[in-house]
């Protein structure tokens, strides 16, 4: 597979990799930029308001419409965020489309994203006061639905927990009592803020005919767009990564709620980010560990000993944190973690059978490979790499989880340490 080819412009970089399995052409615009308490919500908010409309395009309606005479090409606008940064992003999908001029439609769709990324104006389209309120009931709702989903919630305040005072333990969507005071005004202020401060990175992925004059042309109408105020990258990549330090006390945090289970999230801090040569054996020490479904977690706590309704750890790839999180019943609370530090225990021991290893690789394997099939997990992939400082490819990780040896795994575990016990217990679950 051929690797992404980057385009410096200035304040931006794009991305090229041409891509001939792919029956879809993916156009990707995403600005990523620190998080602030200031200002977390409005920028959570933004991607939505786009998409309310634009100078050219004043309503949702209408740019409904202009993606219905692009074939069904599906434009889309989102947040998400990677440690302690945000990253908004603006993208389309274009078919395949046979008989039709494939420059003059990818010319098109490009329009569209850039629009959607910087044809606006205070008071007119999604920044309109209509426009403005209609989308803060929204973003209380979408607020409101990750508490809604408790197992989400929980990992999120664990993770809020163990990041305590930094951007990356501020929550994706902001805070509901942010909501109610944003106007339009303010808004459109935090939207400069984003277009002058974020760094911003273009893609494209996919069976383009010309895509060197594409990138070209994508490095020419960002340049013209974004206010030429930053240098592309700064300095030093901000790194988020928790450290394992002896000194930091270990917090236990218990929470009630209406609900018929308990969710418990414990947080390790391992010291080891995306970019580390350690990385690859954390992963795979976590997919023995409770990762999958033939992990010593789920088989000694779900299967054998029926603990647990559902029980799994995963990476944070920003932060190195290794997070257990499970749903169980109250009065299981000690039970499950004296014999999940006793699972750690055999880790660091170096106690991994051979089938477990054999099958924690073929399934990382599986996934990064099923990843390779993904345009838009490529970008992802890519993108986060960039943000973590590192080159690493999704080939090259799959070359490094063969070479990890058991002990490695052995030793990456036994430098975990446990810094936040977050518990959101059901009221009704002790019954």
């Amino acid at each position: 597979m051929e690797s992404f080819q980057t385009l410096d412009a200035g304040r931006c970089q794009v991305h090229a990799l041409p891509h001939p399995a792919f029956r879809t052409k993916e156009i990707s615009l995403r600005f990523h930029l620190r998080m602030a308490r200031e200002r977390v919500t409005e920028v959570a908010m933004l991607p939505a308001v786009w998409m309310n409309g634009t100078l050219s395009l004043p309503s949702y309606r209408q740019i409904a419409l202009a993606t219905d005479d692009l074939y069904g090409t599906h434009v889309r606008a989102s947040i998400s965020k990677r440690g302690g940064y945000h990253i908004l992003e603006v993208g389309a999908s274009v078919p395949d489309v046979p008989g039709e001029d494939e420059a003059a439609l990818i010319e098109r769709a490009l329009d569209l994203v850039l629009s959607l990324a910087f044809d606006h104006a205070i008071g007119v389209g999604g920044f309109s006061e209509a426009a403005v309120q209609r989308e803060k009931e929204l973003h209380r709702r979408r607020i409101r639905a990750v508490r809604d989903d408790k197992a989400a919630y929980a990992l999120q305040r664990c993770h809020q927990i163990a990041c305590r005072g930094t951007p990356a333990g501020l929550p994706r969507l902001g805070f509901e009592e942010d909501v109610e005071a944003l106007m339009p005004d303010r808004l459109y202020e935090v939207y400069q803020q984003v277009l002058a401060q974020a760094e911003v990175h273009a893609y494209a992925v996919g069976q383009f005919r010309d895509m060197a004059g594409l990138a070209a042309r994508v490095a020419d109408r960002l340049a013209k767009a974004l206010p030429e105020k930053r240098a592309m990258r700064t300095e030093t990549v901000a790194r988020d990564v928790v450290q394992p330090v002896e000194v930091r006390a270990f917090e236990e945090v218990t929470e009630a709620e209406e609900a018929q289970q308990t969710q418990f999230d414990l947080a390790f801090a391992s010291g080891v980010g995306f970019g580390d040569d350690e990385y690859p054996a954390l992963v795979m020490m976590n997919g023995v560990f409770g990762g999958f479904a033939h992990s010593k977690l789920f088989m000694s706590i779900r299967e054998r000993r029926s603990l647990a309704y559902s029980v799994w750890s995963f990476v944070d790839a920003a932060t190195g944190l290794l997070t257990v999180y499970a749903g169980i019943s109250a009065d299981k609370r000690d039970e499950v973690r004296q014999i999940l530090e006793e699972e750690l225990e055999a880790l660091r021991r170096g106690e991994i059978a051979a089938s477990e290893w054999q099958e924690t690789r073929a399934t990382l394997r599986n996934q990064y490979q099923q990843m390779l099939d993904q345009p838009a997990m490529l970008i992802a992939w890519h993108h986060h790499a960039v943000i973590a400082g590192s080159e690493r490819t999704i080939p090259e990780m799959i070359e490094s989880v063969d070479r990890v040896r058991p002990e490695d795994a052995a030793e990456v575990a036994a430098a975990l340490r446990p810094v936040c016990l977050y518990v959101l217990e059901g009221r009704g679950s002790r019954a």
